[in-house]
């Protein structure tokens, strides 16, 4: 018994008195905490509009009895009411709403009393914008209480009950859109940095814990030229397999998202992929220079393997922040991974910034230069290649 406590004590000591040991140990707690903190925010924020948000809904052949609606609500509304509006009219804000620069058209019919006194049921258009939080909000409002409302014997009319008409004003594209910006680059990143840390931590951390990083130092060959070397040779096979990734997540994305409606990769071009491929390809190498650093500071590729975790995990919340931090300001892409993140957003939402992009580009192409002297400076320090 003594024996196995002694053990224990030894054991217990090593891991506890190890400062890598317990980075590793406790990192990732603390990072899981703060990234599930902020996916929090961030899903709260994207989901909800801000309390203080004005609301915009505008009504054709108002209704008397349900202006009760409009000032017994939990939500900041401004009406404008109407009286018959035209066609074109009704075109022009609807086109409002597609461009959301307003959330809300009600539409009454002209003769509802009418219908109502006769015994028919009239019907109440509400045109919205699903792909807006927004006007999704304020629909599901009026919707459901509108609803309410006709079930009682007074009140017996219809709310958007003709099939042939479109209420909700978003196209298959921009749902497409909507799901894609969404999902795929944070999926994307995950993956490139998945697929860079399998193949960094065995080449430089593997061949320390094999012994054979020696016999390859002793060589007549500058060090700085091994280490450039490495770096190259790992990033093409990341790029590689990052591309390879990029194809089978694309063209699985219709089947992964078959749930969320109809998605179609259709409304991109060739420079869309061209883009994608450039922003690709900058960060899979950016990511091979940081796990490279990380596998020369470690001692194998298991210890490799729980240094390159809290990374992700790291990476993890820096892509959910570009969820909930403006993007407006061309300086946030100075900002690695966050830019390439955002950038990605941008070009499968059809809005693709030249400048941001650029910025993008040249600021993670410094990033790997100076990633790629830290290396080099790592291969020409002992203590740190024979650790």
């Amino acid at each position: 018994m003594n024996n196995i406590f002694t053990i224990l004590k030894k054991e217990l000591r090593r891991f506890f008195t190890d400062k890598r040991m317990l980075l590793s140990l406790f990192l990732p707690g603390i990072l899981i905490f703060i990234i599930y903190t902020a996916m929090g925010s961030v899903f709260s924020n994207f989901f909800n509009p801000s309390d203080d948000y004005n609301y915009i809904v505008y009504i054709d052949n108002p209704v008397e009895e349900f202006n009760v609606i409009n000032t017994s609500n939990p939500y900041k509304i401004e009406i404008k009411n109407f009286n018959n509006l035209s066609n074109e009219e009704k075109e022009n804000y609807k086109n409002d709403i597609k461009n959301e620069k307003i959330d809300l058209l009600i539409c009454f019919e002209s003769d509802f009393y009418n219908k109502l006194n006769n015994g028919e049921k009239p019907n109440v258009e509400i045109y919205y914008l699903s792909t807006s939080t927004a006007s999704s909000t304020i629909y599901n409002y009026y919707f459901q209480t509108l609803n309410n409302n006709s079930m009682t014997i007074n009140y017996n009319y219809f709310v958007n009950q003709n099939s042939d008409i479109n209420y909700d004003l978003s196209t298959d594209e921009d749902k497409s859109k909507v799901v894609i910006t969404m999902v795929l680059p944070f999926i994307l990143v995950i993956m490139l940095f998945t697929g860079c840390m399998n193949v960094t931590t065995e080449s430089i951390a593997g061949e320390k814990e094999r012994g054979t990083i020696a016999t390859l130092l002793v060589t007549p060959v500058k060090r700085s030229e091994i280490a450039l070397g490495k770096i190259l040779a790992l990033s093409i096979t990341s790029i590689v397999s990052s591309i390879s990734s990029f194809l089978g997540l694309a063209l699985s994305l219709p089947k992964l998202l078959q749930g969320t409606g109809d998605i179609t990769l259709s409304m991109y071009g060739i420079s869309t992929y061209i883009y994608v491929l450039l922003i690709i390809i900058v960060i899979t190498i950016l990511f091979t220079t940081l796990l490279s650093i990380v596998s020369c500071f470690s001692k194998s590729i298991k210890e490799a393997n729980q240094y390159a975790t809290p990374l992700m995990f790291l990476i993890m919340a820096v892509s959910g922040a570009t969820y909930f931090i403006s993007n407006n300001n061309w300086y946030l892409y100075l900002i690695p991974i966050f830019n390439s993140i955002n950038c990605l957003s941008e070009i499968f939402s059809l809005n693709f910034n030249l400048v941001n992009f650029l910025i993008t580009i040249i600021s993670n192409i410094v990033y790997i230069s100076l990633g790629v002297f830290v290396v080099t400076k790592m291969f020409d320090n002992e203590k740190v290649m024979f650790n």
